[in-house]
């Protein structure tokens, strides 16, 4: 700082964005981000998980900050209502601190206090990307983009693969109730190996239910798959998103990366609203559960022939 209590200007190029959600929704923050480093300059420091380094290093513009924040900068940004996030926003060196929110509900008393302002226009069927985008208060330097990562390095590649060279299916994410039913998942497998003779991969995070399910998808098709659960890095599952001929998940990072990184791929949604979270491309398509009589959605009344029809129009 200078002697008269100013920051000093060489160090305000940039500003700091708080995000503690989980990696998919980080992704979706991709074009509000782009929009801040066209307008306050590069890089974004990203305060965020240390767990989500590889991802981030895939944004242009935006580096990671996964310690505390010393430089100061004019401005601080962050959307999401964590209580880590508003803790890190409170001790970062920021001058204008501004908090970007879906909901109103999500708001609590101490928000207030830290941020001016707390900008809560409500969210609706928006895409949630865009929802972001536009409501971060500075200037665009164009239109609205899909969200958008580099591609990953050959350095983290799985061994064995080449790109293009497989099918990737991801049948689980953080949550139990996006999952699909293992019976389908397996006549899922069956109609792909019907129409590709490229290797078909399996890829999972590590809980003990995603793992059993994966479990059950590998004994119900007899060998066909190719079991990666548990067995990837982040970088190894941003790469095979990217590399795969066709990516085909449950709603959630999986099929966020696809779309991001410019592969075709199929989401299977359940409980969660397809409109906030997915918009379709000539390659990325999406299928939803249809509405039981309670008016709730549920993955296990998603039936497998759309699935197949929604396939075979991606592989042409």
């Amino acid at each position: 700082m200078a002697g008269d209590g100013r920051f000093n200007e060489p160090f305000m190029r940039g500003c700091y964005v708080v995000f503690h959600k989980q990696l998919g929704d980080l992704l979706l923050l991709e074009p509000a981000l782009s929009r801040l480093a066209a307008h306050h300059g590069s890089p974004v420091r990203l305060l965020t998980r240390g767990g989500h380094e590889a991802l981030v290093s895939l944004m242009s513009d935006v580096e990671i900050h996964s310690g505390p924040a010393f430089r100061p900068a004019r401005h601080l940004y962050c959307f999401d209502p964590v209580n880590k996030s508003a803790t890190r926003a409170l001790f970062a060196p920021a001058l204008h601190k501004t908090c970007i929110l879906p909901n109103k509900e999500e708001s609590s008393w101490f928000h207030r206090l830290i941020f001016h302002p707390v900008i809560v226009p409500e969210l609706r069927d928006e895409y949630i990307a865009e929802y972001f985008w536009q409501n971060t208060p500075v200037p665009a330097a164009g239109p609205f983009h899909l969200p958008r990562l580099n591609r990953p390095p050959d350095s983290w590649a799985v061994p064995g693969l080449k790109a293009g060279g497989f099918i990737l299916i991801n049948p689980t994410s953080g949550w139990r109730r996006k999952s699909w039913v293992g019976s389908h998942w397996a006549e899922t497998v069956r109609h792909l190996r019907s129409r590709s003779n490229l290797p078909i991969l399996m890829t999972s995070a590590s809980a003990d239910w995603q793992l059993s399910q994966c479990a059950e998808i590998d004994k119900l098709t007899g060998g066909i798959v190719r079991s990666l659960s548990n067995g990837t890095t982040l970088r190894n599952f941003l790469w095979l998103c990217a590399n795969a001929a066709l990516v085909v998940t449950v709603d959630g990072a999986a099929a966020h990366f696809a779309t991001a990184l410019g592969t075709p791929s199929l989401a299977l949604f359940g409980p969660t609203h397809i409109s906030t979270w997915h918009r379709a491309t000539a390659i990325n398509a999406a299928i939803q559960a249809p509405m039981g009589n309670d008016g709730k959605r549920r993955m296990r009344d998603l039936p497998v022939e759309p699935v197949l029809a929604s396939l075979d129009r991606l592989l042409g």
